[in-house]
């Protein structure tokens, strides 16, 4: 008798088991490329993103909107989790090997997808806010002294890197109290525009010890921006100059600071190492 009990009560588990199994809904698929962005755009505002396979994309918040895109060609498909408000959403980043620029709306509850097709979208990202979502005190004083760092006179020439004609610098720094504020030169010597999608910041530790020919356990640890504006442009045969705000931070010898630029409709990227020693003898602003 005791025997056909558990029986029915393990039934019953496995019924119940059963039900919420078949309540689970397939992840969206998210499509992303190397080439351009991707943007999902939430009703509130992103206060968490979490990719599983963080390394192989590029990651920015603003405000309501998450833009994604591949780092290289041909990665494998990964769950993303994202917050905003206090609601939560999960899906899944699929590599297309073509240029997407998609608009993914969630601003409904349900995904719906925009493909450029009669949207103010098509060839353009949607409006730029900063990307640290703090006080307004505090963003009044990241954009003043963003000011003061445009009007500085260019100090550093050394940490500079040279692309398919293209030379991103680190031209000012300077730290605060909360941030490191940085200021960038862009020549372009090619006759192409060069249309900045957005910039990427990442704290890298430890990139020096190797075994076996391999980076003994690197750490990477993204940094949100704060500052720029939407759609920067350096035209063909020009310079520009671009400023943000990262939050301050302490690295060892072996540190430096990985700044990624890519731009919005092309595959001309430029990675810009600062040495931890640059940051940290940087002058007060």
């Amino acid at each position: 008798m005791k025997n056909i009990f558990f029986g029915f009560v393990l039934l019953l588990s496995l019924a119940a088991v059963s039900a919420s199994a078949q309540k689970v809904t397939p992840l969206s698929d998210i499509a992303v490329s190397d080439s351009s962005t991707t943007y999902m755009v939430f009703n509130g505002p992103v206060s968490l993103v979490d990719v599983g396979m963080a390394g192989n994309y590029l990651v920015k918040i603003e405000a309501n909107a998450v833009f994604v895109r591949a780092k290289k060609k041909n990665t494998v498909p990964t769950p993303i989790l994202i917050r905003y408000g206090s609601e939560y959403w999960m899906g899944r980043l699929v590599y297309a090997s073509g240029p997407v620029m998609q608009l993914y709306d969630f601003k409904d509850g349900t995904p719906s997808l925009n493909n450029g097709t009669g949207s103010a979208y098509l060839g353009s990202s949607p409006e730029n806010g900063l990307a640290m979502d703090k006080s307004a005190e505090k963003k009044e004083v990241i954009e003043s002294n963003l000011v003061k760092l445009r009007k500085a006179k260019e100090e550093n020439q050394s940490v500079a890197v040279l692309e398919n004609d293209l030379v991103l610098s680190l031209a000012n720094i300077r730290n605060d109290k909360d941030f490191t504020y940085l200021r960038f030169k862009v020549i372009n010597k090619t006759n192409i525009d060069y249309n900045v999608d957005f910039i990427d910041f990442q704290l890298v530790e430890n990139s020096k010890k190797k075994f076996l020919g391999r980076k003994k356990n690197e750490a990477r640890r993204p940094l949100a921006p704060s500052g720029g504006e939407s759609n920067q442009n350096i035209t063909g045969r020009s310079t520009g100059y671009l400023t943000y705000a990262i939050p301050l931070y302490a690295a060892t010898e072996n540190g430096y600071l990985e700044v990624t630029l890519r731009e919005h409709n092309g595959a001309r990227v430029l990675v810009l190492p600062i040495p931890s020693k640059v940051i940290n003898r940087a002058s007060t602003i």
